[in-house]
């Protein structure tokens, strides 16, 4: 009873609880130790949801997508659970952000709340070059989606060729190409705006 009290007033579990155990584990030592859904949401929810706003630079966007990869292992999770959920949940997770790009490629509308529009408030011209803020974030998204999907899985998830291959559904020879190309284009404009800056 005590013990309810005091996880209550401080909003953490009680000591030696098994929700207590959870957040203190590491990510390899969380995955498979997840009883339930709600534990699995959230010893993953920041990492997952870190990831998706590197795919898609929107966090309106990237929360949605993470809702619905949610859903998705909800609907499955009696067999995901003895699994690991959390690579499940990335593949769905990336599989989104890609659709959601080429969806927005085709509609070549901006967002709500975009980097212009803050730029709009601020009061500075939109047409101005930048000052070499956000230079990784622009050649991140100047990437296309797979490409972009790869580098935030191996640089940002810190994943393996295999792991990657298995969340995108590519063979690990895709991986290391689209990784190449990547990092050369990312490589060039680097150069380009040490250049020009």
């Amino acid at each position: 009873m005590l013990r309810d009290a005091a996880c209550r007033r401080t909003g953490r579990p009680p000591a030696g609880s098994r929700s207590a155990a959870l957040s203190t584990l590491s990510t390899q030592e969380a995955r498979g130790t997840a009883d339930t859904f709600e534990e699995f949401v959230n010893a993953t929810a920041g990492r997952l949801l870190r990831t998706a706003v590197f795919l898609v630079y929107d966090r309106h966007l990237a929360e949605d997508l993470l809702q619905v990869a949610y859903e998705r292992v909800a609907k499955r999770w009696r067999r995901l659970a003895d699994g690991d959920p959390e690579a499940y949940a990335r593949r769905v997770l990336v599989n989104l952000a890609i659709d959601e790009g080429k969806r927005r490629s085709r509609r070549r509308d901006l967002p709500a709340g975009s980097v212009a529009d803050l730029d709009r408030i601020a009061g500075r011209d939109p047409h101005q070059a930048p000052t070499g803020d956000g230079e990784l974030d622009e050649a991140l998204r100047a990437l296309p989606a797979q490409q972009r999907a790869v580098v935030v899985l191996r640089y940002w998830c810190d994943l393996g060729e295999r792991e990657i291959a298995d969340a995108l559904g590519i063979s690990r020879g895709t991986v290391k190409s689209h990784t190449a190309r990547a990092m050369t284009a990312l490589r060039a404009h680097v150069r380009e705006g040490r250049t020009h800056g």
